[in-house]
């Protein structure tokens, strides 16, 4: 009956290593998955941050277009404003 025992002490401590290396690894996954999280949420900000400051620079450059077709006009119609002698 001893060897009976100690096979089944050594399955015990085999399966509560096991156990114990679960509640590890869901320790481990619980950090990841709140870390992730973060990450998401970060990266959600940066992406929406780009897209503003792209709105922004589109809009600098749509304006600065009209500016410069305007000039390019004045100098086809005869100049910058000096009027015509």
């Amino acid at each position: 009956m001893d060897r009976v025992e100690r096979r089944l002490d050594a399955a015990l401590k085999i399966v509560q290593t096991g156990m114990k290396m679960l509640v590890k690894m869901e320790e481990q996954n619980r950090e990841f998955r709140k870390e992730t999280r973060e990450f998401k949420k970060e990266t959600r900000q940066a992406i929406h941050a780009l897209i503003e400051a792209q709105m922004r620079t589109d809009a600098i450059v749509k304006a600065l277009g009209v500016k410069i077709d305007r000039f390019i006009e004045g100098f086809r119609t005869g100049g910058i404003g000096y009027g015509r002698r």
